[in-house]
């Protein structure tokens, strides 16, 4: 799941178990449930290929309460490997592999990954409870959030922190040499919200998280020394990050967003992201969207091209290109419609929306994605 999770995931939900409605709710505030759906599909060059299924639901309780729900039932799907058995092509392929590969390197392997969400808030306060189980890996956190408007409520000030523990039991591999492993991460962040005019909205914060246990791919091997031995990350990495966004909305019926996020750890990786996104009414009910984002990192202290020594550099050795220098752009278009506006009339679609988005993504290392989502969303 590790390597997984760094995949764009791909998503559908399922309309009727978002339908149902509580009948303990307050009918007054009917209008405050929510459904959504969401249909994710991802495929890169690599021909990877992910399918999601993804429902949102929310909805008031007594006392003030409210409660949001989401799940995702997502399926990866790596190919076989392509070339002849016994060719050194084949030999490559199979020992940099990030999945198990005892007796199926030539047959597609699917992975399920089920994952839920639960968040239960009230005012300036939130908990949540996430849960995401593959058949290898079984991840958990829980998370507290709280927040507070201060300067005339001009500025807001939110204060996060969560606890996750995770339980890696890696399939039965020819080459697998990990056992059973833990790891645990602690997170906090704090965010602030700034309204600079009526058009024009600042936010900044910064983001703490420090990871201990496994945190490599316990399927990939790496070429070191000459032979061929198990990837090693640390089992210790603090990761920091400060960001910027501006938000400023034009007379034209458009808005504008930029963004600007750095990032470093301890491994020796730093990053600097710069992402944009642009809307503008079509029509009444209808707008469009177009995103640009551009990211580039320094590479891992203990990455190499190729390794003199087994032991790689200070023991840690990795074939994930993502440990090396990257840069990476991705490109977005996305509509999205409000059918109150677009089908007044119809008691029905009034209360629905929908969306369409493509993204392409491409980086330095020769990798590239396409991303389709397409989504419904219902109001009660």
């Amino acid at each position: 799941m590790q390597q997984l999770k760094h995949w764009l995931p791909a998503a559908l939900a399922v309309g009727s178990c978002l339908a149902w409605a509580p009948a303990h709710a307050d009918p007054e505030a009917a209008e405050d449930r929510t459904a959504g759906s969401l249909l994710r599909l991802f495929t890169d060059s690599g021909k990877v290929s992910v399918r999601s299924l993804m429902g949102d639901y929310a909805l008031p309780l007594p006392r003030e309460l409210s409660l949001s729900v989401h799940w995702n039932n997502e399926q990866v799907t790596i190919p076989a490997i392509a070339a002849t058995p016994g060719t050194q092509e084949a030999v490559d392929a199979i020992t940099t592999a990030s999945r198990p590969i005892s007796g199926n390197a030539f047959q597609d392997f699917a992975k399920v990954r089920n994952e839920f969400t639960g968040q239960l808030s009230r005012g300036a306060t939130a908990v949540d409870y996430y849960r995401s189980s593959e058949r290898d890996y079984l991840g958990q956190q829980l998370g507290a959030r709280y927040a507070r408007d201060v300067r005339g409520d001009q500025l807001n000030l939110s204060f996060g922190t969560s606890v996750g523990w995770d339980a890696i039991d890696p399939l039965a591999d020819d080459d697998t040499q990990t056992s059973a492993q833990t790891k645990a991460t602690v997170h906090c962040n704090t965010v602030a919200t700034q309204i600079l005019s009526p058009t024009t909205v600042l936010r900044y914060g910064i983001e703490y998280n420090v990871v201990n246990g496994l945190q490599h791919n316990p399927y990939r091997n790496v070429f070191a020394g000459g032979s061929i031995v198990p990837e090693r990350h640390p089992d210790h990495r603090e990761r920091r990050d400060t960001f910027v966004k501006l938000n400023h909305y034009f007379a034209q019926r458009s808005s504008l967003k930029l963004g600007y996020r750095y990032y470093n750890d301890d491994w020796g990786i730093d990053s600097h992201e710069l992402d944009s996104k642009l809307s503008q009414y079509v029509t009444q009910g209808l707008f469009a969207r177009y995103e640009y984002r551009y990211y580039t990192q320094t590479a891992a202290d203990f990455h190499r091209d190729e390794y003199v020594s087994v032991n790689g550099i200070d023991g840690y050795r990795t074939g994930d290109y993502r440990m090396g220098d990257l840069s990476s752009h991705l490109f977005g278009f996305a509509l999205d419609m409000d059918f109150t506006r677009l089908a007044a009339d119809s008691p029905v679609l009034q209360r629905m929306g929908a969306w369409f988005s493509y993204e392409r993504y491409f980086n330095s290392n020769n990798y590239s994605a396409n991303i389709l989502e397409t989504g419904l969303s219902f109001r009660f």
